[in-house]
C-alpha cells in the first residue's frame, strides 16, 4: 500500500501552531478534527487490508474487433466504513466500445462496488489486463490510501481470417508409384461449389450457373483424397537485411497481414480434409500437426494468435535452417507453403531444392502486406527494396522450376495471386 499524508501532516502542524498561539473553542476544534482524522487514517489503513479485488473478462478467446465482457469488483470485508473509495480499472491495450474503467463511492462492511465495459482488440495475440487500483481519500483529502491487485486476466485474439476463394495444393497418390486418372481424386456426385472459369475442361461447366450470372462456371467437386501440406510462416526479420529500423516498424504491421492470410490458407485447406503441418517461426517456434489438430482449425488459429516476431532473431529460429532441417522429412507429394516478409538470396537456392524433394512450393512474400478482396483496386506508390525487386524479378524463372514466388503489393489480394498462378496448372507443376 501507498500513503499520502503530506497534506494531514501539514494540517497537524498548523492545528497545534494555532492553539499554542490562540487557544479557544475554534482553535480546539480544528486540534479535534486533526486528532480525529488521524484515528481515521489508522482505521482506515487496517479496513484496507480486508479490502479484496476480483473481476472476470467473457469471452476469453475471440477475433480482432469483437467484443469482451468486463467485469471487477471490490469488496469491503472490514468491519468499518470506508468513504469515498475508487477504484480504477486499467485494462488491457484495446478500444472501449461502453461503460466505465473507473467508479467511486462509500463503501459500507460486506458491501461490492462494480465497474463495466466491454473491449476490443485490433491486433491478435494474447493481451494481458494491467492491475486495478483502489484509492481511498478522506474528507477534505488530507489523506489517501492506494492498493494495487493484480489480476489474472488476459484474451487471446485471433486474427480475422482471410476469406479465399479458391487454393489448389497438390493431392496425395491413392495408389503410389501408379498412374492414376484425376477424376479418382474428385466425387463427382458431390458439388460443393462453383467457381469463375479459367481453363478447366468443358464437362466441368455449371451451365445453368453460368446462364444465370452470364458468365462460365466451373463445378467445385469433394476431394476423395486429402493433401498433405507443410505451412511455414515467418514473423521475425532476417538478419541480413540492411536498415533494420525502417524494417522493424514494417514487420510490426506484416505480422498482422501474415497473420491473416495464414489462417485464411489453414481454414480453407483443413476443411477440405487436407493434412497440415504449421510451424510459426517467431521468439520461439510453435509447431502444430494433423494430430494435434484432428481436422480442426483452431489450434492453428491458436499458434498463429500466440506468436510474436522478433527483430533479432537466433538460428533456431530461422526460416532457411527449419527448410534444411524438414527437408528430408517431407512427401514427394507434398505442398509446401511460405509465407515471409522478406525472402534473402540464401533462401532462394534453398526453395529450389525443396521444390526437387517436393510436388509444389508456393511463397508469399509481402513486405506492405495486401488489399482485402471486398476493397477495390487503387493506384500504388509502394517502392520496393532492391534485394525484394531483385527477388521479384527473379519469380517468372523460378515458376519454370515449380516454385511460385510472388512478392505481393499493398494494392494485391491474396485471391488474385492465387487465381494467377492457376490459370494454367500445367505450368506450374
Amino acid at each position: 500500500m501507498k500513503y499520502d499524508i503530506t497534506p494531514l501532516i501539514v494540517f497537524s502542524v498548523f492545528s497545534v501552531f494555532i492553539v499554542f498561539v490562540s487557544f479557544g473553542p475554534f482553535t480546539l476544534a480544528i486540534a479535534s478534527l486533526d486528532a480525529v482524522m488521524w484515528i481515521y487514517f489508522f482505521i482506515a489503513t487496517k479496513a484496507m487490508k480486508g479490502i479484496i479485488v476480483f473481476g472476470k473478462v467473457h469471452p476469453t478467446r475471440v477475433f480482432t474487433d469483437e467484443r469482451v465482457e468486463c467485469e471487477t469488483y471490490v469488496e469491503n470485508r472490514s468491519r468499518f466504513t470506508l468513504s469515498q473509495v475508487e477504484m480504477n480499472d486499467f485494462a488491457a491495450e484495446g478500444y472501449t466500445f461502453d461503460g466505465e474503467k473507473r467508479v467511486s463511492a462509500m463503501l459500507h462492511p460486506g458491501e461490492k462496488m462494480k465497474v463495466g465495459y466491454a473491449m476490443g482488440f485490433r491486433t491478435r495475440g494474447v493481451h494481458e489486463f494491467h492491475d486495478v487500483k483502489v484509492t481511498l481519500k478522506s474528507a477534505l483529502s488530507l489523506f489517501s490510501i492506494e492498493k494495487r491487485f493484480e489480476l489474472v486476466r488476459n484474451v487471446l485474439v485471433f486474427p480475422k481470417i482471410l476469406p479465399l476463394e479458391e487454393f489448389r495444393t497438390v493431392l496425395v497418390d491413392p495408389t503410389e508409384g501408379s498412374k492414376t486418372d484425376f477424376r479418382i481424386l474428385e466425387d463427382a456426385s458431390h458439388i460443393v461449389g462453383v467457381h469463375e472459369y479459367s481453363g478447366e475442361p468443358f464437362q466441368r461447366i455449371h451451365w445453368k450457373i453460368s446462364a444465370h450470372l452470364d458468365k462460365l462456371m466451373v463445378k467445385e467437386y469433394e476431394y476423395t483424397a486429402s493433401s498433405i501440406v507443410r505451412m511455414y510462416v515467418d514473423y521475425n526479420l532476417p538478419k541480413e537485411v540492411y536498415a533494420r529500423k525502417v524494417w522493424s516498424s514494417i514487420r510490426k504491421d506484416y505480422e498482422e497481414y501474415a497473420s491473416m492470410a495464414a489462417s485464411g490458407i489453414v481454414k480453407y485447406l483443413t476443411q477440405r480434409g487436407m493434412q497440415i503441418t504449421l510451424k510459426v517461426l517467431a521468439d520461439k517456434v510453435y509447431e502444430v500437426s494433423p494430430q494435434m489438430a484432428r481436422h480442426d482449425y483452431i489450434p492453428y488459429l491458436d499458434a498463429i494468435a500466440r506468436a510474436s516476431g522478433t527483430d533479432d532473431p537466433s538460428d533456431e529460429v530461422s526460416l532457411e535452417n527449419h527448410l534444411l532441417k524438414d527437408m528430408y522429412n517431407v512427401s514427394r507429394n507434398a505442398t509446401v507453403i511460405l509465407i515471409s516478409l522478406y525472402l534473402t538470396d540464401g533462401v532462394v537456392p534453398k526453395l529450389l531444392t525443396v521444390r526437387s524433394r517436393v510436388a509444389r512450393v508456393i511463397a508469399f512474400v509481402m513486405p506492405y502486406g495486401f488489399r482485402m478482396p471486398y476493397d477495390e483496386k487503387y493506384r500504388t506508390f509502394a517502392i520496393l527494396p532492391q534485394d525484394v525487386k531483385r527477388l521479384r524479378d527473379q519469380s517468372a524463372l523460378l515458376l519454370k522450376n515449380g516454385v511460385m514466388v510472388h512478392v505481393m503489393m499493398d494494392n494485391e489480394s491474396v485471391d488474385e495471386v492465387i487465381k494467377s498462378y492457376e490459370r494454367n496448372p500445367l505450368e506450374t507443376l
